[in-house]
């Protein structure tokens, strides 16, 4: 019987479309451009050469995706949306550079709520919490500037300028950044330490290789010794250089007049403009 409801129901599905031929209105699509082009994904994957993403526009189903308990507490929220969001499901958008999963996040909240996104922030001079507006039609994409070390390969050259080796190094996706959650977080539970290893586990996980040296322990004794004006050239090239969305946005403090520079932030709560 199931088996037969469920034929039944599918072959229902496909000949009417409801929204259409009974309420005369159809779910708008959009056509995102993807900062990276694609070109750092490995050949073999269907994001490779990718240039453009079709999404179609948030309905009531993806805002019950927003408001899920369960996959806010997995941490999934962003990544479900996304699945939802894109016309295209053979890819996985986890293995997605953060920049290019950006570019998509918020064309999705421009289809869902328009571009107009109310945010709070503290003021950087005076600690006046500021009520601002950001029109997120206004942000630029950031295209891909460098040249990966061979075309469909996230791997890029750089020269450490103290200690001049030469390091390739990627530009992490959602996957690399869920198992470096994870692995900083068994440091804390299993580490009797107060310290925070942000900035080592970036770069552990970004850097492919020193000098030809891809041993991951050798790497990450080099990182945990390297010179800090290393470390924050690196990480400064890296961000500069990473292809995405341009979030930067300023604002003058209504109390001070100090000028701000923040960068907007997306998280689950960027979906929800009254909050």
């Amino acid at each position: 019987m199931s088996e037969l409801f469920g034929k039944d129901m599918s072959e229902h599905v496909l000949k009417s479309n409801v929204m259409k031929d009974d309420f005369g209105w159809e779910i708008p699509y959009e056509t995102v451009p993807i900062p990276s082009k694609g070109v750092i994904y490995h050949p073999e994957s269907d994001l490779y050469g990718l240039e453009h993403v079709q999404i179609k526009s948030m309905t009531a189903r993806e805002e019950d995706i927003l408001a899920s308990k369960a996959l806010l507490k997995e941490g999934t929220v962003v990544t479900n949306l996304i699945k939802s969001c894109v016309v295209n499901k053979s890819f996985d958008p986890t293995d997605m550079i953060s920049g290019d999963r950006n570019a998509l996040l918020v064309s999705i909240r421009i289809t869902g709520y328009g571009p107009e996104y109310p945010y709070s922030v503290g003021c950087a001079n005076c600690g006046t919490k500021c009520k601002e507006k950001a029109d997120l039609t206004s942000l630029a994409i950031k295209r891909l500037q460098i040249e990966p070390v061979e075309l469909g390969k996230n791997e890029f050259e750089f020269t450490l300028p103290v200690t001049k080796k030469k390091i390739t190094f990627k530009f992490l996706t959602e996957r690399d950044d869920k198992d470096r959650e994870a692995a900083n977080k068994f440091v804390a539970n299993h580490l009797d330490t107060k310290i925070e290893n942000s900035i080592t586990s970036f770069l552990e996980y970004s850097i492919q290789s020193i000098d030809g040296i891809r041993d991951k322990n050798k790497i990450k004794h080099f990182v945990m010794n390297m010179p800090a004006y290393d470390s924050k050239s690196l990480r400064s090239f890296i961000v500069t250089n990473e292809p995405g969305m341009d979030m930067s946005h300023s604002f003058s403090c209504k109390s001070c007049g100090h000028e701000n520079e923040i960068s907007l932030p997306i998280t689950s709560e960027f979906f929800w403009p009254n909050t």
